[in-house]
């Protein structure tokens, strides 16, 4: 019930970001300014206020088997991916579905959920297991989304390294030091960063729904791109629980690597692809299955949520 009411406010949130777009309330530049703001401000607060728990050893322990776990799930997501780009035909829907298979919402979406429904140390948990994901994220939306294939979107060394120590990367760095060490802000600082931190879940959301408002809704109103929530909503986090049912962890940890093979499709999709493909019809299909998928999932977080607690 809980994963319900939470998947239905946050279609709320996205509501209201379609609402505050399409009635002129910001400007065109606005949707920009919000993510950098979220992205480099708000969000690494909430990454740094997560790890403020008492040590713990064996969560420590966990936090290692998390980040483990997430390498070893990146590359088998990154085969299912090229299985799928080489069954479309190595056309723009197999590098959509091939991006899909890979990334979730894991910033705007999968942050509040976790807190919601395990508390901080599910949230501190989360954080650590997106860290890997996180940084081959920035580097990898221009080889998988591009035409002109993986080879051409080779970034350089420095370039790499420059997304990969991005704020949110960086503080998940400072948040374990702090975690180690025991160290803690001053009061004032402390709610200061809390009360910044706060903000990135709803005003993430509302973003998702201001990038959603940009399209003509009847354009990606298509059933093909129902191919998406299949993929993203249904088939990975059935295969994830179902691998993650036979290996011996802690039950946490379990369920924070199958809610984060339940959340939508990650909502930059749609505009890393406006990026990088100048196929009008890809721009189209990646914006119908961000929003298929973000709508599918008030349905499909709550149903895995609760799979994930009647197994673990």
């Amino acid at each position: 019930m809980l994963a319900f009411q939470l998947s239905l406010q946050l279609i709320i949130l996205i509501l209201v970001g379609f609402a505050v777009w399409r009635l002129g309330i910001v400007n065109e530049s606005f949707d920009s300014s919000l993510t950098s703001f979220i992205l480099n401000v708000a969000l690494p607060c909430m990454i740094i206020k997560s790890f403020s728990a008492e040590y713990s050893s064996e969560q420590l322990i966990n936090c290692a088997v998390l980040i483990l776990l997430s390498i070893v799930f990146l590359a088998l997501w990154f085969g299912i991916g090229q299985l799928l780009f080489k069954l479309y035909g190595g056309g723009y829907t197999g590098r959509i579905l091939r991006f899909g298979a890979m990334f979730t919402n894991f910033s705007f979406v999968g942050i509040p959920v976790v807190e919601a429904l395990y508390g901080q140390t599910g949230l501190l948990y989360f954080v650590v297991f997106i860290l890997p994901i996180r940084m081959v994220y920035y580097s990898a939306a221009e080889p998988l989304l591009s035409p002109l294939g993986l080879e051409h979107g080779k970034r350089s060394f420095k370039e790499n390294f420059k997304g990969w120590m991005s704020p949110p990367v960086v503080a998940v760095f400072i948040g374990l030091v702090l975690y180690i060490t025991g160290f803690s802000f001053p009061p004032a600082i402390d709610k200061t960063i809390s009360s910044i931190g706060a903000v990135s879940s709803p005003m993430g959301m509302i973003l998702c729904g201001i990038s959603l408002g940009k399209n003509n809704i009847k354009s990606i109103l298509r059933a093909k791109y129902l191919r998406m929530p299949l993929l993203r909503n249904i088939i990975m986090p059935a295969l994830v629980t179902a691998i993650m049912y036979f290996i011996p962890v802690d039950p946490l940890v379990a369920k924070i690597v199958v809610i984060y093979a339940a959340l939508p499709v990650a909502s930059l999709l749609a505009a890393f692809t406006i990026q990088y493909d100048p196929e009008p019809e890809a721009r189209l299909e990646s914006a119908g299955s961000v929003f298929f998928s973000i709508l599918a999932c008030a349905v499909t977080i709550p149903f895995w949520a609760q799979i994930a607690e009647y197994l673990f």
